[in-house]
């Protein structure tokens, strides 16, 4: 396995406006240096920018730092500028898909994973619904497997979308539209809402997990609530996982503390190296 840590304008290392001004790219840069000192291998970017210069400008500073896109997140296209798979207005749900391409071209010259997370919306999830949102996924998934990208299908709690809560929401989705570039992204903190058990959910979905996210109960570091990610994660290599684990925290207490927490959680169960 390969741990990286999330960098974006709301979840992980938090950059307000990231990407949007010169002060948040040498914040940025301050974010890699920092995952490069704690022994991460890379680091998770959630993005609404698809501006080609942008993301080039991007990937240069990812590289200068020496370290890998290990995943691009999608969920900010919707929270932060109201485009999904599933809007109402077809314009909307176009834009949508097509930045979410765009992404997927950046991602194939980086060897990252691409996420489908909250970019699905936040609408009801009936029948309609699904439907519409399985569309405009296979639409995707054509352009992913064409540029030999791996899509990671996030389930998520229902507090925050109706729309794919658990694993087998997810991969009902994935078989019914016969999707192939496309796997499920699991998550300790929604799969500790969702999932009977965190530990039965990886073992019957083992050769369907794409990418993997780790948080506590409470979305800080882990080791700050209830769960034991240690238990996972052991699960995990045992199983034979041995793609990409990013940390998905609250930036709590604050973002170095974070990062660093994390990493020393990691550390202490001999997943991380480093000091």
């Amino acid at each position: 396995m390969r741990f990286s840590f999330v960098v974006s304008g709301g979840l992980g290392y938090h950059v307000p406006n990231l990407f949007g001004n010169e002060s948040s790219f040498t914040e940025f840069e301050n974010a890699l240096k920092l995952l490069r000192k704690q022994g991460y291998s890379g680091v998770e970017l959630n993005l609404s920018i698809d501006d080609p210069e942008v993301l080039s400008r991007i990937a240069d500073t990812i590289h200068e730092e020496r370290l890998q896109l290990a995943a691009v997140g999608t969920g900010l296209i919707y929270l932060d500028r109201g485009l999904s798979f599933t809007n109402p207005d077809a314009m909307k749900r176009e834009k949508a898909v097509g930045i979410v391409k765009e992404f997927i071209r950046f991602a194939a010259a980086e060897r990252a994973i691409v996420i489908i997370g909250m970019v699905r919306g936040a609408s009801t999830g009936d029948a309609a619904t699904v439907d519409l949102f399985r569309q405009n996924l296979l639409e995707c998934d054509k352009i992913a497997a064409e540029c030999e990208v791996s899509l990671a299908l996030e389930a998520i709690n229902r507090y925050e979308t109706p729309l794919l809560n658990t694993a087998s929401d997810v991969a009902e989705v994935i078989h019914g539209a016969g999707l192939t570039a496309t796997g499920i992204l699991l998550d300790t903190f929604h799969m500790n809402i969702e999932e009977r058990s965190l530990d039965e959910t990886i073992r019957k979905y083992r050769k369907m997990i794409a990418h993997f996210h780790i948080a506590d109960s409470d979305r800080w570091p882990p080791g700050h609530g209830h769960l034991k990610v240690e238990d996972q994660l052991t699960l995990l290599g045992e199983l034979g996982y041995d793609g990409w684990v990013s940390a998905e925290t609250l930036p709590r207490p604050n973002n170095e503390e974070a990062v660093r927490q994390t990493a020393v959680f990691l550390r202490r169960h001999n997943f991380l190296l480093g000091s």
